[in-house]
């Protein structure tokens, strides 16, 4: 389960087969039979999620985490959850723990799981006291390789008292001392309407923990932490399971979800589960017929992507955007994003999206990286959010939200003018532009295609073939 020393990283398949997701999914919401719950546990919780899975529905992100520590279970790892009322998770989303109505005896049902050789979870509710948390959690991971450990701050930016562990311990103790650690830091992040105390993780300051070279140098292999943004319960599952599969170890952050644990969009097929799958750092627009007609890209990173999408779907030049989804931001993802939008090769308004302010979020961050994809004629990443803020955001909910129309709206404006320049381009003599496979892709990253230029794409697919 460990590999030996100088071994090459190495990233598996973390699917597990769809029998056991369900074998696995079910018991997560059956408690002991000697366990009474409240009527409303038993209502909205364990009989839609069994009725979900056993109709072969798309699960939510409750049941595709709840999945993913029942399969690292079922394979001899052991799981430790801890943080400010996890047990029922802060949106009373998640229920690992069932407390009985008759004798308030504690039910955790994913210990149920037959097999001997069956590891166990540990819930823990843990005080309001961050930092004390965190570093005992840091000590838990350092010393035990085969425990998924966890720590969930009950709102994103609560991880603040734990900071000094984070900067001291969490992110550069391998760096320092050699000593490796596997530790996950869950932290629920999104612009709600919660206020400004309630909002943000603070992604930028994570992302400035980051040794994720900006100039693409490859010589270091891997970064120091890994940072994700993830918008659906499989890339959730994978994300995980993923922390153990790995022949290496590096601490995860997780910007978590509130609102998508019950948007109606935010579900997961078990087929994103299933054999062969794995986590994906960039997800393209799944609803894109012809990437000639593209003229704007747009990337973003988490729960965004759903209003973004809607938008799109509602305007009448929605087909001429593509919404594309960096779900990792540390490492940068370069060479899957390049593959990615460099398919789009007619557009000409490449765009971040983010409803963080300017000064946070990812964009000081991603803007530098990105930047060096970008073919040629584009002369910057243009950025669409809020304006630098001193705070997170807003403490008046009215202007949160018409501060979120704004932004939403201006990721779109201006795109009559781009299909009409496109329009006078197909008029006009013209090289035609190639469309080249994936192999051709990783032939050019390296140098990033001479920035798209046709000739180029041209040379790096006939080079391809010849191998």
């Amino acid at each position: 389960m460990l590999s030996p020393p100088r071994s090459l990283p190495v990233e598996k398949s973390t699917g597990v087969d769809t029998r056991i997701l369900k074998e696995v999914g079910i018991q997560s919401a059956t408690p002991s039979s000697d366990c009474k719950v409240h009527p409303r546990i038993e209502r909205f919780h364990i009989k839609p999620r069994i009725k979900r899975l056993s109709e072969d529905q798309p699960v939510d992100w409750a049941t595709a985490e709840a999945m993913a520590f029942g399969t690292l279970l079922k394979e001899g790892y052991y799981v430790r959850l801890s943080g400010q009322d996890v047990g029922r998770g802060t949106f009373s989303q998640r229920h690992a723990m069932l407390v009985c109505q008759e004798t308030e005896q504690i039910s955790v049902p994913l210990n149920l799981l037959p097999g001997k050789d069956t590891g166990k979870i540990e819930v823990v509710n843990s005080n309001l006291c961050e930092e004390a948390a965190l570093a005992f959690e840091y000590g838990v991971s350092v010393e035990d390789p085969f425990t998924l450990t966890i720590w969930e701050a009950q709102f994103g930016d609560f991880f603040n008292n734990a900071q000094t562990q984070i900067d001291g311990y969490v992110t550069s103790g391998e760096t320092k001392w050699g000593q490796q650690n596997g530790l996950v830091v869950l932290l629920p992040h999104g612009f709600d309407g919660g206020g400004p105390d309630h909002s943000s993780c603070r992604l930028e300051r994570h992302l400035l923990l980051s040794n994720d070279p900006v100039d693409g140098n490859t010589s270091q292999m891997l970064p120091n932490v890994y940072i994700a943004f993830p918008t659906t319960p499989a890339q959730m599952f994978h994300l995980l399971r993923r922390q153990m599969k790995r022949n290496f170890r590096k601490p995860l952050i997780v910007a978590g979800p509130k609102t998508l644990l019950r948007l109606a969009q935010a579900v997961s097929p078990l087929s994103d589960m299933g054999p062969g799958t794995s986590f994906q750092p960039v997800l393209d627009d799944p609803v894109v017929q012809d990437p000639l007609a593209v003229r704007r890209v747009m990337m973003v990173s988490g729960k965004l992507y759903y209003d973004l999408a809607k938008l799109k779907s509602e305007h009448p030049l929605g087909k001429h955007v593509a919404i594309v989804r960096v779900e990792e931001l540390s490492p940068f993802p370069r060479q899957q994003l390049y593959q990615t939008i460099s398919q789009y090769s007619n557009a000409s308004d490449f765009v971040w999206v983010q409803e963080e302010p300017r000064n946070a979020g990812a964009y000081s961050f991603m803007a530098p990286r990105i930047t060096q994809l970008l073919p040629e004629h584009v002369e910057q990443l243009r950025y669409v959010g809020r304006d630098e803020h001193a705070t997170v955001c807003s403490g008046v909910e009215i202007q949160q939200a018409e501060e979120h129309v704004r932004l939403t709206r201006e990721a779109f404006e201006g795109l009559r003018s781009l299909v009409v320049d496109l329009a006078a381009e197909n008029t006009a003599p013209q090289i035609h532009h190639q469309q080249v496979d994936s192999s051709a892709h990783a032939a050019v990253m390296p140098s990033i295609a001479h920035r798209w230029g046709t000739s180029s794409r041209i040379h790096a697919a006939q080079g391809a073939a010849d191998q």
